[in-house]
């Protein structure tokens, strides 16, 4: 029965809304809208005007050249006029020759020889005398000690072809310490030999070399002999 009522309402309630919007759509307002009319419109061609006729421009014609005045003979004030002389001239007359009071003197027939130019001595400059900073062997007090020098191992290379001993000969310099720099290789008798004897000379020392009891740079050949 609930169910039915509730049915009922709802339908009369949805027709009364209807109603209402029905109503509500009468009232309103429509708006008008703009007619719009298309009519054909005739294009009327008009001819341009025709051009102005060519009129020939006369040639230029050079204005008539100014007429010349007549110029009046007008004396200028700043002139003196000078009288002109009547006293006849002999352009025949005799002129006396010129001569100076003394006459100049003869040229010299034999001039005296130039001198010839000499240039200007330079005085010479005397050289610094070179200082020596390295002496030999035999410039020395003495010849430097060997204090200590460095090992090596003889080359396998070496005791395999049955070889015992080698010798290497450096060029070396010994500075004011004693301490020793290799310059050069001077002499081998074997190449494998070369390295191990640099490392005995590299880490050797010497006592300082010295001359007129001042220690000095020497350079000397070492020969160094590495046995097996």
């Amino acid at each position: 029965m609930l169910n039915f009522r509730s049915t009922l309402i709802g339908m009369a309630a949805s027709a009364i809304l209807v109603a209402v919007l029905g109503i509500a759509r009468l009232f309103t307002i429509q708006p008008e809208t703009a007619e719009l009319t298309v009519r054909e419109v005739d294009t009327a061609y008009v001819q341009p005007p025709p051009p102005p006729p060519f009129e020939e421009t006369p040639p230029d014609t050079p204005p008539s050249p100014p007429a010349l005045t007549e110029i009046s003979s007008i004396p200028d004030p700043s002139r003196v006029p000078v009288p002109l002389a009547r006293v006849p001239t002999n352009i025949t007359a005799q002129v006396e020759n010129f001569f100076t009071d003394t006459p100049p003197e003869p040229l010299p027939l034999n001039p005296p020889p130039l001198r010839p130019f000499s240039k200007p001595a330079i005085p010479k400059v005397q050289a610094a005398p070179t200082i020596k900073t390295h002496y030999k062997q035999n410039e020395l007090d003495g010849t430097p000690r060997l204090i200590r020098h460095g090992s090596a191992t003889f080359p396998y290379s070496l005791s395999k072809e049955g070889i015992r001993s080698g010798t290497v000969t450096f060029e070396v310099e010994l500075s004011t310490t004693g301490s020793v720099t290799i310059r050069r290789v001077v002499s081998t008798t074997h190449a494998d030999l070369v390295a191990p004897a640099r490392k005995v000379a590299e880490n050797a020392r010497f006592t300082p070399p010295t001359r007129d009891g001042q220690a000095v740079k020497a350079i000397m050949n070492w020969p160094i002999t590495i046995e097996k």
